[in-house]
């Protein structure tokens, strides 16, 4: 077994022991928090180790890795821990809200032959992937329209997502999935150009952004982190292309017995009737994690989440927050 310590007993921890309860490879055997009470509770409820000190769980447990869930604005601290552990690590995004930083830990983990992966978990989604798949095949044909959004209420379980230093915001907290996922469709960018309204303590919560690819593409991403009442979380893709066109939504309505779910992904080809997939469903938080273990145990490099894209996607997300800022377009330079 690939044994892990997640750091940061909250809401995605969760996700994670939940995710991996049933993997043949993946196995969470320890956590550890700042809080005695939150770490004590975690780790008994998972029966597992729990600490509140970094360098006594390091040199008590025998762990292949960290998987790191802690508030954003701890990252760096966490992994520069990690790497001098010698222990391999999975952190949660953003990773850190600097592409100089990130490199700076990256080539300090390199150098300690500890590899890193952010878990970018949308790269890895049955229904994200099951669309790339769709245009790199060729089966989209040539792309005229990319429409992305990620919608959701502001997290009432917190208050450092409130402070842009902490957290990035909107911008580095929720719209950095789409931006991702985009790069990791589309490539290289041109050019970025947003417009979005600033929180009084200086978040960037509600954005629209266009992206001009290198390869010719053009998208509008929208990423809303404060939507008012009660919006439950949503997502969805719609691109259009000559061959066919495709649609992703998922979201939850209010029905006749309460909400109802609605997560589907329907194809329009353009000589053929629509037709709803039956996307194969699985976990991909699981996935992720278990693709990270099999990458370290083979010593292979994470291509599916590699550490230029995770550089290159801040730097995208810097130019962005430069356009908000200026409400100018935004060259992305090489």
């Amino acid at each position: 077994m690939f044994n892990v310590a997640i750091i940061g007993p909250g809401n995605i921890a969760h996700t994670y022991m939940h995710a991996l309860a049933d993997s043949k490879t993946v196995k969470i055997t320890a956590v550890l928090g700042v809080s005695e009470e939150t770490a004590k509770d975690f780790g008994e409820k998972y029966n597992i180790s729990w600490y509140t000190d970094a360098d006594v769980m390091y040199h008590t447990e025998k762990i292949d890795a960290v998987l790191v869930c802690t508030p954003t604005f701890t990252h760096e601290d966490t992994v520069k821990k990690a790497i001098e552990n010698k222990v391999h690590i999975m952190c949660e995004k953003p990773f850190v809200l600097s592409e100089k930083t990130a490199q700076q830990l990256f080539d300090s983990a390199k150098a300690a032959g500890v590899r890193v992966m952010v878990m970018q978990v949308v790269r890895f989604w049955p229904q994200y992937q099951y669309i790339k798949n769709l245009v790199d095949s060729g089966k989209i044909g040539d792309i005229t329209n990319v429409y992305v959004n990620r919608l959701s209420a502001h997290p009432n379980w917190c208050s450092w997502h409130k402070d842009p230093a902490k957290s990035g915001g909107g911008l580095y907290d929720l719209h950095i999935h789409d931006i991702d996922w985009l790069y990791y469709v589309f490539g290289k960018a041109n050019s970025v150009y947003a417009v979005g309204k600033q929180t009084d303590t200086g978040c960037w919560n509600n954005v629209s952004t266009v992206i001009k690819f290198a390869n010719g593409v053009c998208a509008v991403a929208e990423g809303f982190m404060d939507i008012t009442g009660g919006w439950d979380f949503s997502t969805n893709v719609r691109i259009n292309g000559t061959k066919s066109a495709v649609e992703y939504l998922s979201k939850k309505i209010d029905g006749n017995n309460g909400k109802e779910s609605v997560n589907t992904l329907a194809v329009y080809p353009k000589q053929a009737e629509a037709r709803v997939e039956n996307v194969t469903k699985y976990d991909p938080y699981k996935v992720q994690a278990e693709y990270f273990a099999q990458c370290v145990t083979e010593n292979k490099e994470t291509a599916a989440v590699p550490e230029t894209d995770v550089v290159y996607v801040l730097k995208m997300l810097k130019a962005i927050e430069k356009s908000l800022q200026t409400g100018l377009v935004q060259q992305i330079e090489e």
